[in-house]
């Protein structure tokens, strides 16, 4: 199985490129579904401090760096 992403470039063309793929679907022949990409969600989220704590045991950096050290290595 493979998956492709599909951009559509010319907007008055979504509509006939949205009922070609739900043809296609109905014959059973692909599955697709729209990719709601908001603004708020693609925005980086800051970690918190139990996070950060358990990314730096999980690279088992802690018995050989300090915390500051540590998160600078991770880029935290």
């Amino acid at each position: 199985m493979k998956t492709f992403h599909v951009e559509v470039m010319n907007e008055s063309e979504e509509e006939l490129i949205t009922k070609i793929l739900e043809n296609l679907k109905q014959k059973g022949m692909i599955n697709f579904f729209e990719n709601h990409n908001d603004a708020a969600s693609s925005k980086p989220v800051s970690a918190s401090e139990e996070q950060v704590q358990e990314i730096i045991d999980e690279a088992e950096l802690g018995p050989y760096y300090s915390e500051k050290e540590a998160k600078n290595i991770l880029n935290l």
